[in-house]
């Protein structure tokens, strides 16, 4: 599936959101899911559609409660999934089918660093980062922890996760409302802070040279 395919239904799922309001769950359930679920995340632009959900919530066009309970229900099972399909896996044939979804060694490597160094909060820090989200799961069951002390930090680290793209939403949402309501201010200022930066790209950095 090439990138226009991909965002083409990206846009398919917020409109049929918007369409069907009533069925947002099940869309929100199921990109969660993806996202977190046997790699599928390396492949599915299945954030862009949590976010662009989020923004819905803060218009009220869908309920914040139901995309907070939707998106962490979808994205604790993807990660539960994900877990056993690493634990069935095991460490050796981990590294072949990784190899099928793009990924080196090497990055299985990083992922094995990153839960050694941080532990048992890999399972909530790491879903804030991209690359390493789909694979933590996975690289996790390959070494097969306990399945009740992965369950717990598990649900921590969705509610977060979750709960982060209904803060964002919401913080767009004022912004975006901000800039309307007070446009003659707003707007200068927008375009002010970019040129401003600019300026001191180019004449701050070699004014130190002169001190």
């Amino acid at each position: 599936m090439d990138l226009s395919s991909l965002y083409s239904l990206v846009n398919e799922s917020v409109n049929f959101i918007k369409a069907h309001p009533d069925l947002a769950c099940l869309v929100i359930f199921t990109w969660a899911f993806l996202e977190t679920a046997l790699l599928l995340g390396l492949l599915l632009p299945a954030e862009k559609v949590l976010l662009l959900s989020s923004l819905l919530a803060a218009k009220g066009i869908i309920s914040p409660l139901q995309f907070l309970v939707c998106g962490t229900v979808g994205t604790f099972l993807g990660y539960t999934v994900s877990y056993f399909f690493g634990a069935m896996l095991g460490e050796e044939l981990l590294t072949s089918v990784a190899a099928k979804f793009g990924l080196s060694e090497e990055s299985l490597k990083k992922t094995k660093r990153f839960i050694e160094t941080r532990g048992e909060l890999s399972l909530v820090v790491g879903r804030f980062l991209p690359v390493v989200r789909p694979l933590l799961p996975v690289v996790i069951g390959a070494f097969r922890p306990s399945f009740l002390k992965f369950s717990l930090l598990n649900a921590v680290g969705a509610l977060l996760w979750i709960l982060s793209y209904l803060l964002f939403g919401n913080l767009i949402g004022y912004l975006f409302s901000f800039i309307i309501s007070h446009k003659f201010v707003a707007i200068p200022v927008i375009l002010l802070v970019p040129t401003l930066y600019l300026i001191w790209r180019r004449y701050g950095k070699n004014s130190r040279h002169l001190l």
